[in-house]
């Protein structure tokens, strides 16, 4: 299996990890504790990914593949896109088959929040603000929600790492120089 795709599901796992860490404890079940939810989720959701984006980062360094910021770039937008497709294909898993029953709460959410709104608008207008509702709560949607944040904070983590990494180096070669 390829480094790259072995970290991205590793990143897609650890995110549904969180999602049903959050959903075991109950906060998925109602209005109330969904704001929570989603903090806690990202929390969680944020540390393992800086564990695993660590983690290829080494690998990657292992395989010189960070010889040059160039290749460390190639490498951790590699993983993160591999990532970011497991984490989508994830939530749409968990949206679709585990706890379809979120759905209706994030619905039911955006049309509390906008209830002034909606009452002034014309049927056929509300019929399409409807149709957008559902389509924002959709499965789909919760996926491309989460795979596109993955992968760009993937990618900016190993970014970092590279830089950082390559600064301590080029340190610890100008003081061996200085010896």
């Amino acid at each position: 299996m390829p480094p790259h795709f072995l970290y991205g599901l590793l990143i897609g796992l650890g995110q549904l990890l969180a999602t049903l860490l959050v959903f075991a404890l109950g906060f998925h079940n109602s209005a109330e504790t969904l704001q929570r939810a989603v903090q806690l989720e990202s929390l969680i959701g944020f540390i393992l990914l800086m564990a695993v984006v660590s983690l290829s980062y080494r690998a990657a360094k292992a395989r010189n593949e960070t010889t040059t910021i160039g290749r460390a770039a190639k490498s951790a937008a590699l993983t993160a896109l591999a990532g970011g497709v497991f984490t989508g294909l994830g939530q749409y898993v968990y949206l679709a088959i585990i706890n379809p029953g979120l759905r209706e709460i994030q619905r039911s959410l955006i049309i509390e929040g906008a209830k002034a709104h909606l009452a002034t608008l014309s049927p056929e207008k509300l019929a399409e603000d409807m149709r957008h509702i559902d389509a924002a709560t959709s499965p789909l949607a919760r996926a491309v929600g989460y795979a596109a944040p993955t992968f760009i904070f993937a990618t900016l983590l190993g970014i970092a790492f590279a830089l950082i990494f390559r600064a301590a180096i080029r340190r610890d070669e100008a003081a061996a120089r200085q010896k």
